[in-house]
C-alpha cells in the first residue's frame, strides 16, 4: 500500500476534506438537479387530476393537520412542523429506500395543495408558484429534502467508486445540514403562520445566505485539493 493510500483521515473527522467534498461541483450539481426534479414532481402533482375520492381523503388530511396546528402554540407549533419534516427526510437519506420515499412524500405534498388550492377557488400549480414566490421557507424546506436525497445517492456512488470512507465524513455533515435547514424552515414558516408579512420579509436574509454560501462554495473549490483516496485493501 502506498504512503497516500495509508494516509487518510480518521472516519469521523469532519476535516477541510470533508467540506471539500460536501461544497464539490459534482455533489452541488446533483443537488440542484434533484431540487429542480423535486420542483418538476411537486408542479405535476398540482396540476394532475383527482379522482372525487382521492380529494375527499386528502382534504381530510388537510383538516386534519390544520386542526392540530391550531390547538399548538407558536414553540408547539415548530416543534411539530419539524419533527414531522425531520422524519420525511431522514427517511430519504436511506439509498433506494429514500429516493422512493421522497417521490412518494413531494407528490402527495403536491395534492394536497391542490386540494387546499380548489377549496379557495385557485389553481392548485398557480397557489404552489405563489407559495415558492412569496414564502422562503418552502425553498428552504425542499432544498433541504434536496440534501436529504443527494446524501442517499453520493453513498452509493462512493460505495461503487470504493471510497465509502471517506463518503461517510460527508454523510455525518450532511445529517447536521438537514437538520440545520429544517429547524430553520420550521421557525420561518412558523413566523408566517404568525405574520405573513414578516414571512414575506425573511426572503432579505434568505437571500443574502444564499449569496454567501455561493461565495463560501467558490473559495472551497478554488483551493487546491488532491480529493478523497481510493480505498483499497493492503
Amino acid at each position: 500500500m502506498s504512503e497516500e493510500e495509508t494516509h487518510q483521515e480518521p472516519i469521523f473527522s469532519l476535516g477541510p476534506s470533508a467540506v471539500k467534498e460536501l461544497l464539490g461541483r459534482e455533489r452541488l450539481a446533483l443537488m440542484l438537479t434533484v431540487l429542480l426534479v423535486e420542483l418538476m414532481i411537486f408542479f405535476v402533482a398540482t396540476s394532475v387530476p383527482m379522482g372525487t375520492a382521492t380529494q375527499q381523503a386528502l382534504q381530510q388530511e388537510a383538516n386534519s393537520v390544520k386542526e392540530v396546528s391550531n390547538g399548538l402554540t407558536p414553540t408547539g407549533e415548530l416543534v411539530y412542523i419539524f419533527t414531522h419534516n425531520a422524519a420525511i427526510a431522514f427517511g430519504e437519506m436511506v439509498p433506494v429506500i429514500g429516493g422512493l420515499l421522497w417521490v412518494f412524500s413531494i407528490y402527495v405534498t403536491g395534492q394536497i395543495f391542490q386540494v387546499v388550492a380548489l377549496s379557495y377557488g385557485v389553481p392548485g400549480a398557480l397557489y404552489g408558484l405563489l407559495l415558492l414566490v412569496f414564502y422562503p421557507f418552502a425553498i428552504v424546506e425542499l432544498s433541504a429534502y434536496a440534501v436529504a436525497v443527494n446524501s442517499g445517492v453520493m453513498l452509493i456512488v462512493a460505495w461503487r467508486r470504493r471510497r465509502l470512507r471517506s463518503e461517510t465524513r460527508v454523510f455525518a455533515l450532511e445529517v447536521g445540514i438537514v437538520a440545520a435547514l429544517l429547524l430553520v424552515a420550521a421557525s420561518m414558516e412558523t413566523i408566517t403562520l404568525l405574520n405573513q408579512d414578516v414571512g414575506i420579509a425573511l426572503w432579505i436574509p434568505t437571500g443574502l445566505t444564499i449569496a454567501a454560501l455561493a461565495l463560501v462554495s467558490h473559495r472551497v473549490q478554488s483551493k487546491p485539493y488532491l480529493g478523497p483516496t481510493r480505498e483499497t485493501a493492503s
